[in-house]
C-alpha cells in the first residue's frame, strides 16, 4: 500500500521508489499548503479542477502522514478525499488508520459516519456519529443527519430530538423547523389520541 501511495504521491513511474527524507519538509507549510489545496478543490468549478486540486492535496498530506504518524489530521484529510473520488477501499483504510491513532477522535468518527451516510449504509453511519457526539463534536449537520436516519427506521421521537439539537446549532436552518413540525404530527397520528377523541 506504501509503494502504491508513494506513486500516487508523486504521480511519476520513475520516482515510484525514490527515497525520501522527509525531514526536510516543514510540517507548517506543508500542512498550509495541503488545506489550501484542498479548499481549492472545494471550490473548484469543473470537475477536472477539482480532481486535480485533490490529486496535489492528497500528496501533501500524505508526505505530512510521513513527516508526523502520530497525527491523525493527515489520515483524515487522505481519507476524505478519496471518498470524494470514490475509492472507498483507500478512503475506509486511511479512516481506519486515523481511529486506530485515536478512536476518541471526533473529526475521525464524524467523517467516517459521512462515508456511510453517503452510501446508506445508514447502521455503520449512526454507528460512528454516535462516537463523534460522544466524543465532543458539536455540528448541526451530524444531529441533523442522525435525525435522518432515526426517521428512515421509524424512530420519530428521537429524530425530532436530534433534529431539535441540530436547530439550536444552526437556527437558520429552516428546513429542520417544518422536519420537527412534521416529525410532531406524525407521532400524534400515530398515537391514535386524535381518533380516540373523535369517538368520544
Amino acid at each position: 500500500m506504501t509503494n502504491l501511495l508513494s506513486c500516487y504521491a508523486y504521480s511519476q513511474e520513475e520516482n515510484k521508489n525514490l527515497v525520501v527524507d522527509y525531514s526536510k519538509f516543514n510540517n507548517e507549510s506543508t500542512k498550509n499548503n495541503a488545506d489550501n489545496l484542498f479548499q481549492m478543490a472545494l471550490n473548484s468549478q469543473t470537475n477536472e479542477e477539482k480532481a486535480d486540486y485533490l490529486k496535489q492535496s492528497a500528496a501533501q498530506y500524505f508526505i505530512l502522514t510521513n513527516i508526523d504518524s502520530s497525527d491523525t489530521y493527515s489520515y483524515i484529510q487522505l481519507g476524505r478525499i478519496y471518498d470524494m473520488q470514490g475509492n472507498d477501499e483507500y478512503a475506509k483504510a486511511y479512516f481506519y488508520r486515523a481511529l486506530g491513532i485515536n478512536y476518541k477522535d471526533a473529526d475521525a468518527n464524524s467523517y467516517f459516519g459521512d462515508f456511510y451516510y453517503k452510501r446508506k449504509q445508514f447502521k455503520k453511519a449512526l454507528e460512528y456519529y454516535q462516537k463523534s457526539i460522544l466524543y465532543q463534536k458539536n455540528d448541526a449537520e451530524i444531529y441533523k443527519n442522525v435525525g435522518h436516519i432515526y426517521e428512515r427506521f421509524g424512530d420519530l421521537p428521537r429524530a425530532n430530538e436530534y433534529y431539535k439539537k441540530s436547530l439550536e446549532l444552526n437556527p437558520k436552518d429552516s428546513e429542520l423547523s417544518s422536519k420537527i413540525n412534521e416529525a410532531v404530527r406524525e407521532e400524534y397520528n400515530k398515537s391514535g389520541y386524535y381518533k380516540r377523541r373523535l369517538r368520544n
